[in-house]
């Protein structure tokens, strides 16, 4: 199956010179191992470095740039480069992600499933080596959905191993899924939770998100995010959790739970000092009409419940082949 890799980078040409190599070392496996077709498309978000001259430079005629005007964040880059995609795979990764020769091949053998939706790969922290993106369970409580408890599988012939959202960072999509569901919804925009969105949306949508321990990256974590000011990094991470829920939680009993939840973090967010939340809460109220109607939306567009979703993987929990992380 030909591969489209889309890449979105912010004056990110050191972390591309550290970390691209890998990536056209990997295509070049894939392609000679298969005989598919795979293109690099660089999306750089109106940043101001010297990116577009090093690349041609240093890997002439190897990747497409696509050069956006404005800086708009992870969203609107990833579906600028989703829109020039070609092929109907499509691997989206971090410019810091170091991907192993053989990662690609993994990923693209789980789209010949229907169902399939994203890949997910594994992710080890570049200078610990710690496995930090495994296959990711869904569950809730206290009125939220949680989405980082994470497992492994337990023996190299474990299959069907689910998760509950793909990672931004290191995952193939179906193209064809990815245009039905628009890509990543720009509401979230700049960053955090569009991955998480997306795969839910996804799962609701009646298809499914796998997880493949055998296509390893390793990663540079929060490269881009850590050079932003900490308190408005943790208020938007916190925007988008809630407008998240307002979008996708549409149990009734659920939906009841996390507005009472939110109350009471609320109201003992001020006894806390925790006035990043109450940031993000205000702005997600900025935003609730644009999140009223994407719920409108997806209510009429889902093929499963919350509780189909979450049961999935109640299910899943219970199996001897896979421990939790």
């Amino acid at each position: 199956m030909d591969v489209s890799i889309v890449i979105p980078t912010w004056n990110g040409r050191p972390l591309l010179e550290r970390f691209l190599p890998s990536v056209l070392a990997a295509a070049d496996v894939y392609r000679a191992a298969s005989g598919a077709d795979v293109e690099v498309l660089l999306v750089e978000d109106g940043g101001g470095d010297d990116t577009p001259l090093w690349l041609a430079a240093a890997h002439p005629g190897r990747a497409r740039l696509l050069i956006r005007k404005q800086n708009a964040g992870f969203a609107h880059a990833c579906n600028t480069g989703f829109a020039h995609a070609r092929h109907p795979a499509v691997l989206l990764f971090n410019n810091d992600v170091e991907v192993s020769a053989d990662a690609i091949a993994p990923l693209v053998r789980h789209l010949a499933d229907p169902d399939v939706f994203a890949v997910a790969a594994l992710t080890e922290d570049l200078e610990t080596g710690v496995a930090i993106g495994v296959g990711k369970l869904g569950s809730f409580s206290r009125g939220f959905l949680r989405v980082h408890d994470g497992y492994m599988p337990e023996r190299p012939d474990a299959r069907d191993l689910i998760s509950i959202f793909a990672s931004g960072g290191a995952a193939l999509f179906s193209r064809a899924k990815l245009d039905e569901l628009g890509g990543f919804d720009t509401l979230f925009a700049p960053y955090y939770w569009e991955d998480v969105e997306l795969s839910y949306r996804a799962w609701k949508r009646g298809w499914r998100v796998i997880f493949e321990p055998e296509s390893r990256v390793r990663h540079q974590v929060s490269s881009t995010i850590r050079r932003l000011p900490r308190r408005s990094v943790r208020a938007v991470k916190h925007r988008n959790r809630l407008l998240a829920h307002w979008v996708h939680l549409h149990d009734p009993e659920m939906w009841r739970a996390h507005l009472a939840y939110v109350l009471f973090l609320a109201a003992v967010a001020p006894l806390r000092g925790d006035l990043a939340f109450l940031s993000g809460l205000a702005q997600a109220l900025a935003r609730r009409g644009e999140a009223a109607e994407r719920r409108r939306h997806e209510r009429a567009a889902a093929r499963r419940t919350d509780r189909e979703v979450l049961e999935l993987f109640e299910a899943f929990v219970a199996r001897d082949d896979i421990a939790r992380r």
